[in-house]
């Protein structure tokens, strides 16, 4: 991918991502997060959605991948989502923060864990797997998986 398509795709995923913060009155829904372990984002470099390298157009810090119901086949590649950590005071950020994200992958399922034990994405589970570095802008780190609404 060239320079130039690169900075133009950074420029349509950055307008989306501005009109999900002019959307506050949609309504929130119910999920699930963890994160991969990878304090600036470098571990994921690309996704399912076929972006090249994410860190050259600046969304790799801020990307998730998302369970199967959730990435509809690659049909919300490029969506953006705002994410708040919810109903767990131990995990939780006090005044639960949001943060938003750009969807640049996928999150396998793991039909041999059970969805509440390892396997997150297992089907019909919604489940966002984020950058560490996301992640931590909603919830502490040493938690494995926490509640979470977002909308997009």
């Amino acid at each position: 991918m060239g320079v130039l398509q690169s900075i133009f795709l950074y420029l349509v995923l950055l307008q989306a991502c501005i009109k999900v913060s002019s959307y506050r009155d949609e309504e929130w829904k119910s999920a699930t997060a963890t994160y991969i372990q990878d304090k600036d984002g470098s571990l994921i470099t690309e996704g399912a959605c076929g972006y090249g390298d994410i860190h050259k157009v600046d969304y790799g810090k801020y990307s998730t991948g998302l369970s199967t119901i959730l990435f509809n086949k690659g049909s919300t590649c490029g969506a953006c989502y705002e994410i708040r950590c919810v109903d767990h005071i131990l995990w939780c950020l006090i005044g639960s923060p949001s943060v938003v994200v750009t969807v640049t992958d996928f999150c396998a399922p793991n039909y041999g864990l059970s969805s509440d034990y390892g396997g997150w994405c297992n089907f019909p589970s919604e489940h966002f797997e984020m950058s560490e570095a996301a992640f931590a802008e909603i919830a502490k780190r040493k938690s494995d998986i926490v509640p979470i609404q977002y909308r997009r």
